[in-house]
């Protein structure tokens, strides 16, 4: 009994510090500082992309322009995964630089809990939207926009927390770890555009190349 009960703890004191995070943020992430737990917040991922699947099949056709048929899940788990490691990555290195206290894994940790409202609001609102007509398309994205505010909030809170910031470094904190991420996909774009340009030049001369020599 006390085995089972010992099992069960880690999972009852991570769905309590959701809870915490949700409602008392500043209390739930001290509370994260002192006991991250790495297996949580993978779990808050994986469910924050099941919640993303479900909510493109659940959402009404009018209140969205993504239809189902349309929907490369693949892609669609790309552009969640790929920005959060960046975006965890950009907010590690910008703290290390400006004297924080966070480790990688707390901010990885911390980021994936504040995911929270998006996967707990999520489908309500995809089940709501069932029911709302074309003309409530507004109300539907006010909701959506409050959703990831709240998510927003909580990266801020929690970047100041672990870091022990004061409110006005948090924000010049948090605007530079905006310009890093930035800066990192544009200069991934950048170089994806030019790789594909010097290959698409190089296919050429080839084909070029190829023709002189056959005549």
């Amino acid at each position: 009994m006390n085995k089972t009960a010992a099992a069960k703890a880690p999972g009852l004191h991570a769905v309590r510090l959701g809870i915490a995070i949700l409602f008392h943020p500043a209390d739930g992430f001290e509370e994260l500082q002192k006991t991250r737990n790495l297996i949580a917040a993978c779990v808050i991922i994986l469910l924050t992309l099941a919640v993303r699947i479900v909510t493109i099949y659940m959402t009404s056709f009018h209140m969205t322009s993504l239809q189902p048929e349309n929907a490369d899940l693949n892609l669609e788990i790309i552009r969640f995964v790929v920005p959060l490691v960046s975006g965890v990555i950009a907010c590690y290195l910008i703290t290390a630089i400006m004297d924080g206290e966070a480790h990688f894994s707390q901010i990885f940790t911390a980021m994936s809990y504040a995911l929270i409202p998006y996967v707990v609001f999520s489908i309500p609102l995809a089940a709501l939207s069932t029911i709302m007509s074309r003309g409530e398309l507004g109300l539907y994205n006010s909701i959506s926009t409050i959703i990831w505010a709240w998510v927003a909030l909580l990266i801020f809170i929690q970047l100041k927390v672990l870091n022990d910031y004061t409110f006005k470094k948090s924000v010049g904190v948090m605007l530079l770890t905006i310009v890093a991420f930035l800066i990192f996909w544009g200069t991934v774009g950048l170089t994806f555009a030019l790789t594909n340009h010097v290959l698409q030049f190089v296919r050429e001369v080839i084909v070029e190349a190829r023709y002189l020599l056959e005549n």
